[in-house]
């Protein structure tokens, strides 16, 4: 991932990144809140009406199969999932899915999504839907209208400054566009956005997040309850969460020089390797090369020196910038 001029909106403005790749799910019927509660690993049931919260969907072993935000409506639940996930979606819950009155849809064919990101993303929603102070709150949905659509607009927490999924209708995308360009936002790509996800250690699917880990080897034990009750995967979860010992870590890396290592590079200490780059990028913003790994938990203390190929790199907390 590189991203290097394209990461000033980000920074300085209002992002508009129109080439993602995301999958939106409806979830009804009756039994959606008891099924989804017993299947996800983080509290479900006391979410309120256009609220959301990051989850995960294990198997037995406590690994992580769908790592999405779900956020409750007031005909049920949506689900935003990323990359391929998004084509996994339905066959993983089909699979557990029996007697209960539950319906799982997706919206592809009549959604399309977008990135809003940037310390002006809020000002330039509100100037583009003609709404005064417009205020966003984390892990939240709400409905705006936008280039003369109604437009669902989802606040996620993965970059350290607002940002936001719009869902405009299919049919109405180019003239949501028009209007938040219009409004001043800039348009960027989804490598610039990486960077500064990357730069909060923010764990993203097929990066950091895949079927080798469990959530406090990614960076996402806070989204794996101990407290619900039963749910797949639950009693590994609980076990390591006590125990307090993941064996290895999510940690950021600062890498001398300017060549960004491909994802899969080892990451060694001396000759021994101590786990491999998952994601990784050019930061304008610290004119350095940032990393994400997810280390033995022994040399994951900030300030550890380690070696990526022939370059040096240095174990940082997040965020890296």
């Amino acid at each position: 991932m590189e991203g290097l001029e394209t990461a000033r909106p980000f920074r300085e403005g209002a992002a508009l990144v129109t080439d993602v790749d995301f999958g939106i799910f409806s979830i009804t019927g009756k039994d959606a809140a008891s099924f989804l509660h017993r299947q996800l690993s983080n509290e479900i049931r006391n979410l309120e009406v256009d609220q959301g919260v990051p989850t995960c969907f294990l198997n037995r072993e406590g690994r992580i199969l769908l790592y999405f935000t779900l956020w409750r409506t007031p005909e049920g639940y949506r689900a935003l999932l990323a990359g391929k996930q998004k084509g996994d979606f339905i066959p993983l819950l089909d699979r557990v899915l029996f007697a209960e009155d539950v319906r799982i849809q997706g919206l592809s064919e009549s959604l399309t999504a977008l990135i809003l990101g940037g310390p002006n993303a809020g000002s330039t929603l509100s100037r583009a839907s003609g709404g005064v102070g417009l205020e966003l709150a984390p892990h939240r949905v709400y409905s705006l209208n936008l280039g003369g659509a109604s437009v669902d607009v989802y606040s996620v927490d993965w970059l350290a400054c607002p940002t936001y999924v719009l869902a405009p209708p299919t049919g109405a995308f180019e003239q949501v566009v028009d209007s938040l360009l219009s409004a001043g936002a800039t348009r960027s790509t989804l490598e610039a956005f990486h960077v500064l996800r990357i730069e909060k250690g923010s764990p993203w699917p097929e990066f950091e997040v895949d079927e080798s880990m469990i959530p406090f080897e990614c960076g996402l034990g806070e989204v794996a309850s101990v407290t619900k009750g039963c749910y797949v995967g639950q009693e590994i979860i609980s076990r390591m969460h006590h125990l307090g010992k993941p064996p290895r870590l999510l940690v950021g890396l600062v890498i001398e020089g300017q060549a960004v290592p491909e994802r899969g590079a080892p990451v060694l200490a001396g000759t021994t390797e101590v786990g491999k780059v998952l994601s990784a990028a050019f930061s304008d913003h610290i004119d350095r090369v940032l990393a994400t790994t997810s280390i033995r938990r022994k040399f994951a203390q900030p300030g550890t020196e380690l070696q990526v190929g022939e370059m040096k790199a240095l174990v940082q907390p997040f965020p890296l910038a």
